[in-house]
Parts: C-alpha cells; sequence; structure tokens
C-alpha cells in the first residue's frame, strides 16, 4: 500500500485553462499573503514589459494584474501550444510570464507544463518561484521539496520537513506531505533515515502517523520486514485503525502471508464495516487462488450490506476467474436485475445503472464466447445501449458472426453501427479490414482502405495498415511509400521503420538501409520482441550468423512466437545445429499448425511433421 504522492500533476491542454486565468488576472480575489524579503527574494524575477501595463500588489491578496491583448494573446498562444504537444516552449513562455507577473498561478502553470515536458530542472525552477511568490500554499512548498529532493539536493530537507509537519495541525497529512517529498528521491535507504530524524524532531517516533509512515517508507525502499513490524506497530497502538489494518495486510504478504491474511481475517470479524479492508482481502484471496475465500469475504458483506449492489459483480469476478461460469452468469443476472430495476426507476441518467447494465452485459457476452455460444453473446451485446460502450459492443458481435463463418452479415452490422465520431469511425474501418483479412478478402480490405485514405489523409493506422496488406499482395512499391508517409507523419512510429526494414531484409534487398531502419525501430522500441526478430533476420541476411543468433534468442526468449521460432532454426541450421533447428521447428508447429512461414521453411529443409 504506497502512499499517493504529495500532488497530482493534473494537466489540462484546453485553451479555456488560459481564458479563465485571464479572467482571474483581471479580477484578483483575496488569498494567502505574500512577502517578499531581500532575503528570500528569487534572482531571476523580471521586470514587466510593456506588455503589462501595471502590477499592483496587495497585502493578502494575489496581485492585481492589468490585462493587455498581448497577455492574453502571450497565455492563450502558450496553451495552444501544449494543446499540440510543445510542452517546453508552453512552459518558457508561462514561466516567463509568471516572473513579469509575479502571479503563483502562472509558476504553478509553468511547473505542470514543466513536468509534461518531461524537464526536471524547469519544474524545479517553476515551483520554487511558486513556492516564493506563494509561502503559505502548503502544495507549492511540498512541491518544491519533492522535486529538490528528486534532483538529489537534501541538504536543510530534515529541517524543511519539520517545519512543514509542525505547520500542520492534522499530524496525518503533514507526514503524508512528507512521504510524498521523499517518495521523489532516488535513494530510498536515504529517505527511510531522513524521515527518522524528521519523526525524532517532531516527537512522532511512537505515534500511529508514525509508525504509518515508517512502514510506507520501509515499504517503498523494499524493506518489507521492517515495512511488516511497523504496521504491526501501529494496529497494536490502534487496533480499531483501518488504515494500520490494511498496511499489514498489504506489507505483510510478502513477509508471512498465511499471518497477515488471518490478521485481516480477523479484523474483519470485528469490524464488519471495514470495507477497504474487507475489499483488500477479498482480491489478496483471489489473487492466491483462494476463491472460496473471497467468495464467503464478499458474501458475508453482502449479508452485512443488501444495498450495495456491487458486490454482486464483485462476486461474479471472482467465479469468473475461478472458472465457475455458471455461479458468474447467475450473479450477473441477479445483478442486471437490480441496475434494470435502478434505472427504471429514476429519470435518465440520474444513476450509474447505465454504465453498470453494461459492464454486466459485456461480461455475460464474455462468458457465452468462452462456451462457444456466439448467438447468446451476440444477444448479450446487443442490449447495451450506453453511449461509451455501445459501438464498441457492436464492433464485437460483428467479430463475433465472423466467427461463424457470416462475414458478409458481420460487414453490415457495422456499416449500421453509426459511430459517433471519427476515432470510433477508425476503429469500425480498422475491425472491418481484419475481419476481411481473416476471410481472405484482402482485396476488399485494401479498397476499403484506399477510400479511407482519401477521407483521413493524416491518418497513420489507415497508411499502416494498407501498407501491411499491399505487402501480402507482394506490392512492395506501393507499401514501402505508404509506410514513408506514415514516418512522415509520425517519426516516432516505430512498427512502420521495423516493417519496412523487415521487408527489405526478407527479400533480400538493399540490407544495409534495412538494418538502418530496423535499428531506428530498436532505438524507439528496444524490448520489443518483432523488433528484436528483425534485427536477427536482417544480421542473418547480412551474413552475421553470431548477431542473428543473438537478437533472435533474445526474441524468442521473450516471445516463443512461430515466425520467430522459424527465423531462429534457420540460423541454426546455417551454424550446423541442425538438430536444435529440427527440434525447434517440430515444437513450434506443435502449437501452430498453420503457419505459412514456418511450413516454408520446414519443406525448403525437407523437415517433416
Amino acid at each position: 500500500m504506497k502512499c499517493p504522492l504529495f500532488t497530482r500533476f493534473a494537466f489540462s491542454s484546453s485553451i479555456i485553462w488560459g481564458v479563465s486565468l485571464c479572467a482571474c488576472l483581471l479580477w484578483a480575489s483575496p488569498v494567502r499573503s505574500q512577502t517578499t524579503t531581500a532575503q528570500n527574494a528569487p534572482p531571476q524575477i523580471v521586470q514587466p514589459t510593456e506588455e503589462v501595463e501595471s502590477i499592483t500588489f496587495r497585502q493578502g491578496q494575489l496581485p492585481e494584474v492589468t490585462l493587455t491583448s498581448s497577455l492574453l494573446y502571450r497565455i492563450l498562444a502558450a496553451e495552444i501550444a501544449a494543446q499540440r504537444g510543445s510542452f517546453l516552449p508552453a512552459a518558457s513562455t508561462t514561466i516567463k510570464l509568471a516572473r513579469e507577473t509575479s502571479d503563483p498561478r502562472l509558476a504553478k502553470r509553468a511547473l505542470e507544463l514543466y513536468v509534461a515536458a518531461g524537464n526536471l530542472p524547469g519544474a524545479l525552477e517553476a515551483a520554487t518561484f511558486w513556492s516564493f511568490l506563494d509561502p503559505r500554499d502548503p502544495e507549492a512548498s511540498a512541491t518544491k521539496l519533492a522535486l529538490s529532493a528528486s534532483a538529489g539536493k537534501t541538504e536543510g530537507l530534515v529541517q524543511e520537513l519539520v517545519k512543514q509537519v509542525e505547520a500542520t495541525p492534522d499530524k496525518a497529512v503533514g507526514f503524508a506531505r512528507v512521504i510524498g517529498v521523499l517518495n521523489r528521491m532516488n535513494d530510498r535507504a536515504e529517505a527511510l533515515r531522513i524521515l527518522e530524524e524528521v519523526l525524532s524532531e517532531t516527537k512522532q517516533q511512537k505515534t500511529l502517523v508514525g509508525y504509518m509512515a515508517l512502514a510506507d517508507v520501509a515499504e517503498s525502499a523494499q524493506d518489507f520486514k521492517r515495512a511488516y513490524t511497523e504496521a504491526q506497530n501501529a494496529q497494536a497502538l490502534a487496533p480499531r485503525s483501518q488504515d494500520a489494518a490494511m498496511r499489514v495486510l498489504d506489507y505483510g504478504l510478502r513477509v508471512n502471508a498465511d499471518q497477515a491474511i488471518a490478521s485481516a481475517k480477523l479484523f474483519a470479524k470485528y469490524n464488519p464495516n471495514a470495507r477497504q479492508l474487507r475489499m483488500m482481502l477479498t482480491g489478496r484471496l483471489a489473487e492466491q487462488g483462494d476463491f472460496d475465500g473471497a467468495l464467503t469475504e464478499l458474501a458475508d458483506m453482502a449479508k452485512g450490506s443488501p444495498e450495495d449492489f456491487d458486490l454482486l459483480y464483485l462476486q461474479a469476478q471472482v467465479a469468473y476467474r475461478a472458472k465457475r461460469l455458471n455461479q458468474s452468469q447467475q450473479f450477473l443476472e441477479q445483478y442486471v436485475a437490480v441496475q434494470t430495476q435502478r434505472g427504471n426507476a429514476t429519470e435518465l441518467g440520474a444513476t450509474d445503472a447505465s454504465n453498470a447494465l453494461a459492464d454486466a452485459y459485456t461480461m455475460l457476452a464474455r462468458i457465452a464466447e468462452d462456451q462457444q455460444l456466439y448467438d447468446q453473446a451476440i444477444a448479450y451485446l446487443g442490449k447495451i445501449e450506453e453511449p461509451a460502450a455501445r459501438y464498441p459492443a457492436r464492433l464485437r458481435q460483428a467479430s463475433l458472426r465472423a466467427l461463424q463463418g457470416r462475414v458478409d452479415e458481420a460487414l453490415r452490422m457495422i456499416d449500421a453501427a453509426n459511430p459517433i465520431d471519427d476515432d470510433e469511425r477508425l476503429v469500425g474501418l480498422l475491425t472491418v479490414t481484419q475481419i476481411l483479412k481473416e476471410a481472405n478478402r484482402n482485396d476488399e480490405a485494401v479498397l476499403r482502405l484506399i477510400e479511407a485514405d482519401k477521407k483521413l489523409k493524416n491518418s497513420v493506422e489507415i497508411k499502416y495498415e494498407l501498407a501491411m496488406l499491399l505487402e501480402r499482395q507482394g506490392q512492395i512499391d506501393k507499401m514501402e511509400r505508404y509506410l514513408r508517409e506514415v514516418i512522415a507523419l509520425d517519426a516516432n512510429y516505430a512498427q512502420a521503420y521495423n516493417a519496412l526494414g523487415y521487408a527489405l531484409a526478407d527479400r533480400d534487398k538493399r540490407l544495409p538501409e534495412a538494418l538502418t531502419l530496423i535499428m531506428r525501430a530498436h532505438e524507439l522500441l528496444p524490448q520489443d520482441p518483432f523488433i528484436l526478430d528483425s534485427l536477427g533476420w536482417v544480421k542473418f541476411r547480412m551474413g552475421d550468423l553470431t548477431g542473428a543468433v543473438k537478437y533472435l534468442q533474445q526474441a524468442y526468449d521473450m516471445r516463443p512466437d512461430t515466425e520467430i521460432a522459424a527465423h531462429l532454426g534457420e540460423v541454426f541450421w546455417a551454424q550446423g545445429k541442425k538438430d536444435e533447428a529440427r527440434a525447434l521447428w517440430l515444437k513450434a508447429y506443435s502449437r501452430d499448425t498453420g503457419n505459412r512461414s514456418l511450413n516454408d521453411t520446414m519443406k525448403r529443409f525437407g523437415i517433416k511433421p
């Protein structure tokens, strides 16, 4: 159980934010006081430019800034840049505006933008300035400390954290902020040491918040025995504390799972309303395969809280994980009945019944599909009317129809599904493409994608899928054209580099260029097994058997895919390791008899299944 970080850098790139901020600059309201002294004045405050006509500082209030058209333009320009993903320029503009206006809201916004850009020094600079402008804001101070700790700047950290705790009436809140700061430190052992000092200075070592803070930081330092012990100390001090009991369960599972679960069960027995603890216990029991225990716990909770309908859904999930499909279905049918009644008893949208029903019908469809009862699954999916879930449900219906061999009917279902936006329209098109590919109707799929590409010219997904189909048809020149268009639109689209490089390597063409393309893909996704397979295959084509085996073996270890096995076996054969090659191919064939690449490879080398 990890304590939440000191803050969430909730980022919104909406232009509305900029407009709202501008309004705030015009109508500044009284908030926290600000003081500026020679001792703590930041060195980088700049004088207002001509864009800011006047700034008036008022004790206990935000600065009153006269908003000009130029200032408004710069704020909106920064937000538009952020909306387009240009976070660093947006941050630079915003921190400059913060220095010109001395407005802490702009400093905070600059911090968010620097974080979005992944620029820690800039984020620290913005946080420092925000804290200076608004010294009474605990979030500003905590953020500054956290980023300083993250940068390895721990000098004076203990004293600053002590001040934070002592200034906070609720010590639990104060130590939550402390933990948020310490969680940013890379040296977890040092973080634990600093916490111990802070606890000593504040005389909180043997308090509930002290024990729980120690447990949390010890766990993050991977000192699980210490974490478990401190959690037990917390529970001994406060036997009815649900937070302490949850820590005992969570941290104890790594040390003594049986003991931790027994402790949680005992706590639940005497504290039946401890819902969070009991939900955690249920999850842990299910994770360990004790489905009976998890279901018993949920049933007992349901007896005490018959109005808690979500427990029915959770029981269905546990039963499904236990592969008790009939039992799961029974729970879901009860859940559907309850949620239908809730929906009918209130105005449309007044409850979450529609969402709940969508979840239930989706799970019922999955159960039916597991039993190959496709008509039943389709019927369940047809009952979903929740706007956000309706279109995906219709696509799944179509896919199930296609599994039954009724491809044309499946296509008509998708055509009639009425997507609500371009995103849904794109997903629908890709589903159509997949259905046609699986039906070996590649020509139709290509025609559909070409038409879609004319309407959505900048869709990398459409271009990439079209390129893959053209490769199947042997139209390599056209495939290359579309893949290069993908790369032009998105220079970080690793799969495009890999696909083009592999296509060249597989045909023994332009091998140096193929290697360059695949290496670029590897730089972008170094742990992708299919890119590693391509890298090994181009090495093989270039005569580097040692390098080929290195990458192909790594790829196969990560993902024992049939095509990777075909490639690795061929390299073994070239090395004279024919028995190893034959064993690898036959093992792969036993799992996937229909793989064209493997069958062609085995046929070339005279290997019979």
